[in-house]
């Protein structure tokens, strides 16, 4: 009996310490697999505008990392949103080119921090499109740019994803065919010198306020109208219910890009850096926003209590010539190189 105890006590361990072999490989896999961390300070699904896009490529790069045989097992995705590492997308973008952190996602107003000619992106009169945009960025100057931005701020951008909706002209006043008819009427903006000088420059009168206030300002008649995205006009604002023009002349865009830390990005294997650009090169969300976009336009254009103004192609260029000429002292500085790249692509 005594024997048979003891066997079976031996046969006990064997196996204890077969499991554990067994075991420790894949436990020491898991510690190999490098955790990446992605940043937002606000949500990535679904409250905010850029998250319904940004969400499509967080979910296809966790597929990938979870399947590709470049990645899997070497990377562990971990997505730190709504401000659980940084308050604000201005810290989360100098968290990833510091290294705190190594993925986020921006816009150019976020990356004016790191350089100045970003500024041009956004601001009024500049870019037509979106498409205009794009090929602007495939310009040697811009090109440069991004290249500049990788190098010496420590921020790659791995790719231009979407344009969340161009910034349109909303009001309760008109029918607006001229610049004449938009005169002294009060527009909010959500802020920045570049809008407030180009609304001047239209001959309106700027109103910065949050957009918590719009709808009451509207209703007591402190605004006459607003520049906006027509989803955020239609899903956000509901402004077919306070404002009955809308003119679809772009005043500026919004594009979002995902960005990188470059020196993380550079000590990946050349396959895995590969493998994770490819989910960024197969997917393409713009045409999303811009049927989005489209959509709305429609459905306020359908409206028969609402109005929609295409200006004509000549007074559309007096508009841009006239908000171009009103922010043209914010452009002190910036080389013209850049400036002349835009001008060439329209």
């Amino acid at each position: 009996m005594k024997r048979k105890v003891i066997v079976l006590a031996v046969s006990l361990c064997v196996s204890l310490l077969s499991a554990q072999a067994l075991l420790i490989p894949h436990e020491a896999k898991a510690k190999r697999a490098q955790e990446v961390i992605f940043v937002s300070a606000g949500p990535s699904y679904p409250e905010a505008s850029e998250g319904l896009g940004l969400n499509m490529y967080i979910n296809a790069l966790l597929g990938r990392i979870l399947t590709h045989p470049a990645l899997k097992g070497k990377l562990q995705l971990k997505i730190m949103d709504k401000g659980t590492l940084f308050a604000t997308q201005d810290e989360a973008l100098t968290g990833v080119a510091s290294g705190a952190a190594q993925m986020t996602y921006s816009g150019p107003h976020f990356l004016e921090q790191l350089g100045s000619e970003w500024k041009l992106v956004e601001a009024p009169g500049i870019f037509e499109s979106w498409e205009h945009f794009i090929k602007v960025m495939k310009t040697p100057p811009w090109r440069k740019l991004h290249e500049k931005l990788a190098k010496e701020k420590g921020v790659t951008i791995l790719k231009w994803m979407f344009n969340t909706g161009d910034w349109y002209f909303f009001t309760n006043k008109g029918p607006v065919k001229t610049m004449a008819d938009i005169k002294g009427q009060k527009i909010r903006f959500a802020g920045g010198e570049a809008f407030a000088k180009a609304l001047k420059a239209l001959g309106t009168t700027p109103v910065a306020l949050p957009y918590t206030e719009v709808v009451t300002a509207l209703q007591t008649h402190m605004i006459d109208g607003l520049v906006t995205d027509f989803p955020a006009a239609l899903y956000f604002y509901n402004l077919d219910r306070y404002t009955r023009y809308a003119v679809t002349i772009s005043f500026a865009i919004q594009p979002i890009c995902f960005v990188v830390n470059t020196k993380w990005y550079a000590s990946l294997q050349p396959d895995t850096r590969q493998a994770i650009q490819d989910v960024f090169d197969r997917i393409d969300v713009s045409k999303f926003y811009e049927n989005f976009q489209a959509s709305c336009i429609r459905q306020w254009d359908g409206n028969p209590k609402l109005e929609l103004i295409n200006l004509s192609r000549e007074e559309a260029q007096r508009w841009r010539a006239a908000m171009r000429a009103g922010i043209d002292d914010m452009l002190t500085g910036i080389d013209p190189e850049y400036l002349k790249a835009i001008d060439s692509a329209r």
